[in-house]
């Protein structure tokens, strides 16, 4: 086994290097990983950005992340085996009220990813080798590229928004955005057999959109897209509006586009700077409207989440962008990620240089 490990952190905004510390061993309740490949998600790109630095510095962070188990511990069960391709969901304490109701994304317990001995914050999931305890790692398919078995995390948020929701067979949603996020949403709400419409501006992942199939396409700046999805539902509007992107339009759009009765629009990512939500009180209560905020996932949708990738029911491919770095690089991978328009970055974790 390795004496050293190679991990990459943001130091300040527009500046991440990559060091190496020695290796500890793992416990009996943990795996050592050797790690394949991670994604640079919003809010790592951000954060380099230097618009989320309320999170801290020195941030080691991560989790897109995939990677194959080289050792475990004397208490991991042999449903883990040397070699099974894994992801990890965040830890929760299990013994919480809301742990113990199933919602264990909203245990207030939650274990620091902190490490306790340097001055690093985060997980470290950046690097070529990562030690977790078991009881919070998923299985995926190894048929499932590696950058792709990386969207674990991801297509859990989009599971748990299916479910809040309560999105049901043959409803319409139209899902505002085609970028990295929206085209996840779109996927999976199309697995829980919704029809599905998908709004945008940008003419190239328009074009993406029609690629991947299973949806409509309405190109939003060369016509209106409240208009659009009328004339697609014979003028009812849609049942569900999912605004997978953070602007301000985007929400005064999906609130037009809702059916006239009982329409739900949720907002799934968090934009900054801040978008405004403008809401009409009495047009809720007639109309019997509902506005749904929507973050993070259950076990239960990390589990769901592994299937649909696992089972080939939904492809990632669409949101990447298909440009790899090695970890050594991680500079450039991050100004890569933070490019306008582009889908996910990956890092390449097998090989560093």
């Amino acid at each position: 086994m390795p004496d050293v490990f190679h991990f990459s952190a943001i130091m300040e905004p527009h500046r991440a290097e990559m060091f190496e510390r020695p290796l500890r061993k793992i416990t009996d309740d943990e795996v050592l990983i050797k790690m394949e490949a991670i994604n640079i998600c919003t809010t790592d790109y951000q954060h380099w950005d230097g618009l989320r630095n309320h999170q801290g510095f020195p941030m080691a962070g991560g989790h897109e992340w995939s990677g194959c188990i080289i050792e475990k511990g004397a208490n991991v069960p042999d449903y883990f085996q040397i070699g099974d391709r894994v992801c990890t969901m965040p830890p929760y304490c299990g013994v919480c009220r809301a742990c113990r109701q199933g919602r264990t994304s909203d245990c207030l317990n939650r274990p620091k990813r902190a490490a306790a001995d340097d001055e690093f914050l985060g997980g470290k999931a950046f690097a070529d080798y990562h030690i977790a305890d078991y009881k919070f790692l998923l299985k995926v398919g190894k048929d499932v590229p590696a950058a792709e078995a990386g969207f674990l995390e991801p297509v859990s948020t989009a599971v748990q928004c299916v479910k809040k929701a309560r999105i049901k067979p043959l409803e319409t949603v139209v899902v505002i955005g085609a970028g990295t996020m929206g085209l996840v949403n779109a996927q999976v709400a199309k697995a829980f057999g919704a029809r599905v419409i998908v709004t945008e501006v940008d003419p190239r992942k328009i074009e993406n959109a029609k690629k991947m199939g299973g949806c409509e396409v309405i190109d939003s700046k060369n016509c209106d897209p409240v208009e659009a999805v009328k004339a697609l539902t014979e003028g009812r509007g849609a049942d569900v509006v999912i605004a997978a992107v953070g602007l301000s339009i985007a929400y005064k759009q999906g609130m037009q586009m809702l059916s006239h009765y009982r329409g739900r629009f949720v907002v799934f990512p968090a934009g900054y700077p801040k978008p405004e939500l403008e809401i009409d009180p009495n047009e809720m209560h007639y109309r019997m409207l509902e506005v749904i905020g929507t973050f993070a996932s259950t076990s239960a949708d990390w589990i769901d989440a592994a299937d649909l990738l696992t089972y080939g029911m939904i492809d990632m491919k669409w949101s990447l962008e298909g440009k790899t770095f090695p970890l050594s690089k991680i500079q450039d991978a991050f100004a890569a990620a933070a490019t306008p328009g582009a889908y996910r970055i990956t890092v390449d974790l097998a090989n560093i240089y």
